[in-house]
């Protein structure tokens, strides 16, 4: 019995070395000075549908925030083409110490999760649930003017080589085109750049049936610029021509025509 005793006593301290104890893991605190690495910062849902593999043609409909880092300790929130408003911030505790204009006498605190890549800013006013929190980075964001920047977030989704399609009972080669994140374009037709509205004041002039606005600029002619329809499903983008119905004088509202023409782009 005595050595049955110590052979189960041998078998337990073998276990016990062979399965040690796990030590815990630490958890990972995300440096907050990362985050001021990307000067662009969109609200997460709004990123999301946009990047989406189809983008929803009511994405203008959506709520689209934006938190630009500009010069020295300057940062600006907006609301995606139509407002913007200005804060100083501070590190303290790896944390941001945001103040608003307007709202001195709040603190805002922004926290930097490394696993998911969010930025979360609480809001100075806790009963404004329309208020923006969460954040993520976008690279390659044009911010040196605010009034493109959601517009260069548009180029950035459309950027891309296509070929153009033949349409039903149409005869020709299919056409290699481009749209590059800058604005400009190779083969689409008859302007120079272009501006996609995903969002902001303007950007829902196109209804029944609602889609996505893009502005087509020529040199030159600024000021006038053609308004177009666009949807992306997929890799498949389509463009249509539109025609102001608004009433003179008042804001443009435009209907889908023609079908101007349909790109798949490459991968």
């Amino acid at each position: 019995m005595k050595s049955l005793v110590q052979l189960l006593l041998f078998a337990v301290l073998f276990a016990s070395c062979q399965n040690p104890t796990p030590a815990p893991i630490k958890p990972v605190t995300a440096d907050i000075t990362a985050v001021l690495q990307h000067k662009y910062w969109v609200s997460k849902s709004f990123n999301d549908a946009l990047f989406a593999p189809n983008v929803t043609d009511t994405l203008s409909n959506l709520p689209c925030s934006e938190l630009v880092f500009g010069k020295g300790d300057t940062v600006y929130l907006t609301a995606c083409l139509s407002d913007a408003g200005r804060g100083t911030y501070k590190i303290a505790n790896n944390t941001l110490q945001i103040v608003w204009e307007g709202f001195e006498s709040k603190t805002c605190t922004g926290t930097f999760d490394d696993k998911s890549r969010i930025l979360h800013v609480t809001s100075p006013d806790s009963s404004n649930t329309y208020w923006p929190t969460d954040f993520v980075a976008q690279d390659g964001i044009d911010v040196n003017n605010m009034d493109n920047i959601t517009i260069n977030l548009g180029r950035k989704r459309l950027a891309g080589n296509y070929t153009k399609m033949a349409e039903k009972g149409e005869v020709g080669i299919a056409a290699l085109c481009e749209l590059h994140a800058d604005g400009t374009q190779v083969n689409f037709g008859d302007f120079d750049t272009y501006e996609p509205w995903p969002s902001g004041i303007g950007s829902g002039f196109i209804q029944n049936p609602q889609r996505a606005l893009m502005y087509l600029i020529k040199k030159g002619k600024e000021q006038d610029p053609t308004a177009a329809a666009w949807q992306l499903h997929g890799d498949t983008l389509r463009i249509w021509e539109t025609k102001n119905i608004g009433a003179e004088g008042d804001l443009p509202e435009y209907k889908v025509t023609k079908l101007q023409g349909t790109y798949l782009k490459s991968k």
